[in-house]
């Protein structure tokens, strides 16, 4: 009769190790899932404030004002979300061709050296077309072209044509 005791107790140890296993995972996975959604949380609450508007208008030649194969726009800051002041954190396509950061510059027009791109700012991001595939001798003439935008989610398009000679 003494070996049924034992029994009971060697299952009674076992089940409680496997409980400690299972709970010390459970735990782990929940927080994992709690530090995603916070994660999620703070993305979503960048994305909604978020908002820029290209300001610059596409008949008013934004390609190669001064003979530099450049197209300069114009982008206004209109959320509240603080952006970075030379534009780095713009992700631009040029015709359906995405712009490397090394062919892009950006400067704030609108607000002193230094200053991060706030509400109301404007900057002026410039895009070196000659550094862009299929475009070594710039852009043709009289031709239409799309500059698309995302700033953390918002999304901008931009279409202009250059004009004939």
């Amino acid at each position: 009769m003494a070996s049924v005791p034992v029994s009971h107790l060697i299952l009674f140890i076992a089940s409680l190790v496997i409980a400690a296993g299972v709970v010390g995972t459970i735990t782990t996975g929940v927080d994992r899932v709690s530090a995603a959604v916070e994660d999620a949380g703070i993305d979503a609450t960048e994305q909604l404030r978020t908002d820029v508007t290209i300001i610059s208008d596409a008949s008013a030649g934004v390609y190669n004002e001064s003979g530099n194969e450049n197209v300069t726009l114009l982008i206004k800051n209109t959320g509240t979300q603080r952006l970075h002041p030379d534009g780095s954190g713009i992700d631009v396509v040029f015709d359906g061709s995405y712009v490397p950061p090394s062919a892009t510059t950006g400067e704030l027009v609108s607000a002193g050296e230094g200053a991060a791109w706030d509400r109301g700012d404007v900057l002026r991001l410039t895009i070196d077309v000659t550094q862009l595939e299929g475009t070594d001798n710039g852009l043709a003439p009289g031709t239409d072209h799309r500059v698309y935008l995302t700033v953390n989610g918002d999304e901008e398009l931009f279409q202009f044509r250059t004009e004939a000679t």
